[in-house]
């Protein structure tokens, strides 16, 4: 008696061109904010008196709640790790990534428009200039995963 179901479906494999190396380009791109989101958490849990420029922190309860972000940027890591090691969750990673930095700009510019604060102060424009890079490949690399997809015929 059988106690698993197996797809019988066949996928069409998809043979030479920027196709075959598109699960890797894309896991390439996808390794920059890997490393950042480990760098925010490492940087969170470990120094969280410093991990916010310019914040003073003066009860064990905000260093508590601080470090609290700690545990959403490695929540957020993990499910990205999960996603880069399945080549049919490949583009959930993309689709995270552009979600997270689409937002996180957003909120940088709303910060901008009522906080006072311009790129020109402290390390704004290289983070910001930073953001923008990493949505726009992870857009591209969403693209491009939906298309391999397509052509290997494998339901989302």
């Amino acid at each position: 008696m059988a106690t698993e179901t197996f797809s019988v479906r066949q996928t069409k494999q998809i043979q030479g061109g920027l196709w075959t190396f598109a699960p890797w380009l894309s896991r390439l791109v996808m390794l920059p904010p890997i490393l950042v989101l480990t760098l925010i958490s490492i940087r969170f849990l470990t120094n969280t008196g410093h991990a916010i420029p310019g914040a003073m922190l003066t009860t064990p309860e905000a260093f508590t709640d601080t470090r609290v972000m700690a545990a959403w940027m490695m929540t957020m890591l993990a499910m990205l790790l999960l996603f880069v090691s399945s080549q049919k969750r490949l583009w959930l990673g993309h689709l995270q990534i552009a979600l997270l930095m689409g937002l996180v700009l957003v909120v940088r510019i709303f910060g901008f428009a009522h906080d006072g604060t311009t790129l020109a102060m402290g390390n704004q424009k290289p983070i910001t200039v930073a953001e923008i890079v990493f949505l726009t490949l992870n857009l591209l690399g969403l693209f491009l995963q939906n298309r391999v997809l397509k052509q290997t015929g494998v339901a989302q």
